[in-house]
């Protein structure tokens, strides 16, 4: 099986989308960390789960069956059919869809940085859980590296992209005195932290954090010299502008106060309020800016899935080698504890070259075969090739059959020699 048949038979994406499934329900797809180790204990391969606020995403490299038994534990971990909301991708067209996701060609913004850390994350992770390994890891890393030279080589990042930097944009173009007015941050999370520290880049102080866990949100307020205030939704009128990033179960209803709102399902409602909707609209209008860069980082694309092919080609080959040496040591192990207790009877010499005659043997023994039914087949070919590996030269059909014939009889009746 060539390398690229091997990645089109083993490599899977299970993905779920902001753009396939809506934001909203997206919500319903996440998997927390103990039903991906449960998830990984039904099947045989690989697996490395990437999460967002804008996806849900599942990689795999395991056998078809498996992939199959996967899609069924979705289900029942979710108790519904959320299969059938899925988008799967496989083999060389699953790995170009992260590539794209590593470039930021997939985001909500084109080109956010905020992905590639969270790919890199996600790799990392997987690692901990030891749901990962090589094959998984490998193409991983050949995406984190693609994802980098987009960035570097175009001009897809330019300018403010990520949901975090647009949601402070948007609210830079709102209110223009950002820096007089009061800023609270509902939600002291990953998505809060996001928030405060791009407010804090722009110099911006007079900004509160509610959470309602207290220690988390005293840590984060101090981190960025901000205040802290205990949840408390009544107090919501007391600011000029509200960025939530928590997850809440009723709604709150906000007309006065300019809210905008990435939490996921949206938990606000009014005139005033901004959801992840309205986001991407203004995220759609910044993306027009970098659409004329898509092409280079295509093309970018490209050749980073050359390159993983060769990446796997890489670590096919080690471990074949390693495979090879492992088998080459064992015999050398053995034949060197024989030799040592032949040497208390024998010439040492004589013992020396038994050994070493032994271990050629018994090296050479399983290709010798392989010859021997290459010669059967009329394989020429193969014949050549492992004549051209000992500096032979290839030879013409009818002068490599007489050459290996006389050495599979010479292999043959030499087989009732030692062993």
């Amino acid at each position: 099986m060539s390398i690229i048949d091997e990645l089109n038979s083993k490599f899977y994406a299970i993905v779920y989308t902001y753009k396939t499934v809506g934001i909203d329900n997206l919500a319903h797809h996440y998997l927390r960390e103990e039903e991906i180790k449960d998830l990984y204990g039904h099947f045989k391969g690989e697996m490395n789960v990437v999460q967002t606020c804008n996806r849900v995403e599942l990689y795999l490299f395991t056998d078809y069956h498996n992939y199959d038994s996967i899609l069924s534990y979705l289900n029942h971990i979710h108790n519904k059919d959320i299969t059938r909301d899925a988008t799967i991708f496989k083999g060389t067209r699953a790995a170009r869809h992260l590539f794209e996701v590593a470039a930021g060609l997939d985001s909500m913004s084109v080109g956010e940085y905020e992905i590639l850390s969270q790919i890199k994350l996600s790799i990392q992770n997987a690692k901990k859980m030891n749901i990962s390994n090589k094959y998984i890891e490998t193409i991983f890393e050949r995406a984190i590296k693609v994802g980098r030279r987009v960035r570097q080589l175009t001009d897809i990042s330019k300018g403010k992209v990520g949901i975090y930097s647009v949601a402070v944009e948007m609210a830079r173009n709102r209110i223009k005195d950002l820096d007089n007015r009061k800023i609270l941050i509902i939600g002291a999370g990953k998505m809060g932290n996001k928030i405060a520290q791009i407010l804090h880049s722009y110099g911006y102080s007079n900004v509160t954090i509610m959470n309602r866990t207290k220690q988390k949100g005293e840590n984060l307020a101090t981190k960025f010299g901000f205040r802290y205030e205990k949840l408390d939704f009544s107090k919501i009128n007391d600011y000029d502008i509200i960025f939530s990033a928590i997850f809440y179960p009723t709604k709150i209803s906000a007309n006065n106060t300019l809210v905008i709102d990435i939490s996921s399902p949206n938990i606000f409602e009014g005139k005033n309020v901004i959801t992840l909707k309205e986001l991407e609209d203004f995220s759609s209008e910044m993306n027009k800016l970098r659409v004329m860069e898509t092409w280079k980082a295509e093309k970018i694309i490209e050749e980073g899935l050359n390159e993983l092919i060769s990446d796997l080609a890489n670590l096919k080959y080690d471990e074949i080698i390693s495979d090879i040496l492992t088998r080459m040591e064992e015999i050398r192990q053995k034949e060197v504890e024989r030799a040592l207790k032949e040497l208390k009877k024998r010439d040492a010499e004589d013992v020396l070259n038994s050994m070493s005659k032994a271990m050629l043997k018994k090296i050479m023994s399983p290709m010798l075969e392989k010859v021997r039914e290459a010669v059967k087949n009329d394989e020429t070919n193969y014949i050549n090739l492992i004549l051209e590996l000992f500096d032979n030269g290839k030879l013409s059909h009818s002068k490599t059959k007489k050459i290996t014939t006389e050495q599979a009889n010479e292999r043959h009746n030499s087989g009732n020699g030692d062993n």
